[in-house]
């Protein structure tokens, strides 16, 4: 069975028995994320460098410590958690690059990527993540698990950074965690705080495999292709005219703006005498939950072809609120799930989508 997509019901029933049989007493209350509340590090407040990151945040020698490869990637891990965890308040912080220049002399953003080993990118994603948990990007924590792929620890912070996007998906996404190929290099306390913060996301409905969830979250089309994939379902993108299609046009990718719309459950007015095409959605990322395009004048603009408007990929996906993911031709809209092309994990996601519409390909 391939690596990617195991998932076996013991794994479900270890799950399940495993928070069935925590003791959670009293009421709770969800607080602000996976990522922001599993205080971990306490756990590990026997180790110096814990205690006295939780007491001072970073310094030099915590620095140091944090950059040996000689460091357990656990105790690294638990650092990291306890940085941040002596602030009252969470907000946008710049650690990492404080980090950055303290043991490599420049910012993050020049760093070499390819230079780093899977333990060095491992440090500088969770600080990434934890500077701007908000909007975590998990690129960098995805090519530590990439390069370290048998780590108990690398998927567990990992799949915190990713059911940051979507918090009620964190009890799947912690499932591989007790997948028996991964080496368990954290200690039974630090998963048992995890844990405790998790169950409060405990749901009965079954877990999809990655495959699936991002299949039936999102909407997938290709260039100059007429079918798309919508949250599952294989559609014609317009029933009536068989060439409307994605295009891509001096660099820029357009898609058509009726059919990307109304797959988002908007509604769609065309004003033919003002030549203008309104967008109507609560969750619209704009004034009022509507956006207006036109052919001309100021307002954000679109283009005929084939009968049919068209705008740009993006100025449609922000508005909104949509994950872009666009390689070779394959756009995948969708909520909550990022996907990067230069991970070999989230192509070989985007692959299966990919095979939905070219299934012979």
């Amino acid at each position: 069975m391939n690596k990617y997509i195991k998932r076996s019901g013991i794994i479900m029933t270890v799950i399940f028995l495993f928070f069935s049989l925590m003791n959670v007493c009293g009421q709770t209350v969800k607080a602000d994320s996976p990522l922001t509340s599993t205080t971990f590090y306490q756990a590990y407040m026997d180790i110096d460098f814990v205690a006295e990151a939780h007491q001072s945040g970073l310094n030099q020698e915590i620095a140091k410590f944090l950059s040996s490869k000689e460091s357990p990637l656990d105790q690294r891990a638990a650092v990291i958690n306890a940085i941040y965890s002596n602030w009252n308040e969470w907000n946008d912080r710049n650690v990492t690059d404080e980090y950055s220049k303290a043991i490599y002399g420049k910012p993050a953003a020049l760093l070499e990527l390819k230079n780093l080993r899977g333990d060095e990118l491992f440090v500088l994603g969770y600080l990434k993540a934890l500077d701007h948990y908000m909007y975590p990007d998990p690129y960098w924590l995805g090519l530590a698990r990439e390069a370290l792929p048998d780590s108990m620890t690398v998927e567990l912070i990992y799949s915190l950074v990713k059911s940051q996007e979507s918090p009620e998906a964190v009890w799947c996404y912690m499932e591989r965690l007790f997948d028996d190929d991964l080496n368990k290099d954290i200690r039974q306390e630090a998963l048992d705080i995890i844990a405790d913060y998790i169950y409060l996301y405990k749901h009965d409905q079954p877990c999809q495999d990655a495959v699936s969830e991002l299949i039936s979250n999102s909407i997938a089309m290709i260039i100059n292709q007429p079918e798309a994939l919508i949250y599952g379902q294989l559609k014609v993108v317009d029933p009536d005219n068989s060439t409307v299609a994605p295009y891509v046009k001096n660099g820029t990718t357009y898609v058509p703006l009726t059919f990307i719309s109304k797959s988002f459950g908007a509604t769609v007015y065309y004003d033919k005498k003002q030549e203008e095409v309104t967008i109507a959605h609560e969750n619209l990322n704009y004034p009022y939950g509507k956006i207006v395009f036109g052919l001309t004048g100021t307002k954000t603009k679109f283009e005929v072809r084939n009968g049919r408007a068209f705008v740009p990929l993006r100025a449609i996906a922000t508005q909104f609120r949509m994950q872009v993911y666009y390689h070779q031709g394959l756009i995948i809209l969708s909520k909550g799930i990022t996907l990067n092309p230069k991970l070999e994990y989230d192509q070989f996601l985007a692959n299966k989508v990919r095979e939905k519409i070219q299934p012979n390909k």
